[in-house]
């Protein structure tokens, strides 16, 4: 599995919108909006590629400005 933490950057008046939008977004968690209306978000998906796709899709949200991923691991899941 692979998880990622996002900055987005929204247009401004766009932010609330943008949250919702991503927070519809399968594995997509909203973790908060700062007070720079930069929105925080987790990405849980099954490789990093799935984690490019969602990028990808943030990307194309109608008031995304920006996507900049932070911080990026993947987790081996398999048991001993």
């Amino acid at each position: 599995m692979a998880i990622a933490s996002m900055i987005i950057q929204p247009a401004a008046n766009a932010t609330e919108r943008v949250a919702t939008e991503l927070s519809g977004l399968c594995g997509v968690t909203v973790n908060s909006i700062t007070s720079k209306q930069e929105i925080i978000i987790v990405v849980e998906a099954a490789s990093l590629n799935a984690v490019s796709e969602v990028a990808h899709a943030v990307e194309a949200i109608s008031g995304v400005l920006g996507v900049f991923p932070s911080y990026i691991t993947v987790a081996d899941e398999t048991a001993d």
